[in-house]
């Protein structure tokens, strides 16, 4: 059973109860209904009819929770402030596939927010992201406890992104055999530490609003390497400017192509004018000591 523990701020919350709330991927909003309730005290448990505010539960039924979710009225907490800096492969015995592993993996990984694994696909092999050795061994235990399975990894590397330092325009163009999708891209440097932002310039006469909206998903679904060192993109603006569809030809994958396209060729226009940037993580710590 999937357990959700949740504090109640406000109200009641009673066996039965609906709650609706959106999924940590997006999507459509759930509505699910809350199967038990049940209150801890170390191991033992006793099923409750309902809980009150200021109480700490866990509730069944939930499909797609995850921590710091609000549910409710309570708006979600804010993301964790430090992200992992340094990546290790996985390695597995030679009995256990590490497509069979992955899903149960992505079960510690809803459990915390600061671990993530991911699938390479270069290299057919799984990569953790962790802040070092200390949550190393951690996970190197709780994946022998949960999963009867001794893992090891392999050695360390530094978690690099790329930006670049001046504006630069791309443009994505996608025309096989009775398919056709143009992009036109606006790359900006943005604010050290403010990720990627995506925005719209592009008139509703010019390229219709499903297009728009669907290149916007197009730049959010997925990490965009740099050309640098093969990195991913960071601290960066990204506007669609106009595009091309086709009445007949265009279909939604087309533009998926077309917008990949338009933001690999902007960051090969910033390489050749030497405005691609190279970011290494770094932490700024102040510590408070007692007077003597």
């Amino acid at each position: 059973n999937r357990l959700t523990y949740a504090k109640l701020t406000g109200g009641t919350l009673a066996v039965r109860a609906p709650l609706s709330y959106l999924p940590q991927t997006g999507g459509e909003v759930l509505e699910e209904k809350v199967t038990q309730l049940r209150l801890y005290s170390g191991a033992k448990y006793q099923a409750a009819e309902a809980v009150s505010a200021g109480q700490v539960c866990a509730l069944l039924g939930l499909t797609q929770t995850y921590p710091g979710q609000g549910l409710g009225a309570e708006p979600p907490a804010p993301p964790p402030l430090l992200e992992p800096v340094v990546t290790y492969r996985l390695v597995l015995p030679p009995d256990c596939p590490a497509q069979v592993l992955l899903p149960k993996l992505r079960q510690l990984e809803e459990e915390d927010p600061m671990l993530r694994f991911v699938w390479d696909s270069r290299w057919k092999q799984i990569q953790v992201r962790l802040m070092g050795q200390v949550q190393l061994e951690v996970l190197k235990r709780v994946i022998a406890q949960r999963f009867d399975l001794e893992v090891d990894f392999g050695p360390g590397r530094v978690l690099y992104r790329e930006t670049i330092a001046d504006t630069v325009e791309g443009i994505g163009h996608f025309e096989p055999l009775r398919h056709y999708a143009e992009a036109h891209v606006l790359l900006e440097p943005g604010e050290p530490g403010s990720g990627l932002t995506f925005a719209t310039s592009c008139s509703e006469d010019v390229l219709a609003r499903n297009w728009q909206r669907l290149i916007l998903t197009h730049f959010a679904e997925k990490e965009h390497l740099g050309v640098l060192i093969g990195v991913p993109i960071t601290d960066m603006k990204l506007t669609l400017l106009t595009g091309r569809a086709h009445e007949k030809h265009t279909e939604g994958g087309d533009f998926r192509q077309a917008t990949y396209r338009a933001i690999r060729q902007g960051l090969m226009e910033a390489k050749k004018k030497g405005d691609c940037r190279l970011l290494e993580p770094w932490y700024g710590f102040r510590l408070e000591v007692p007077q003597d």
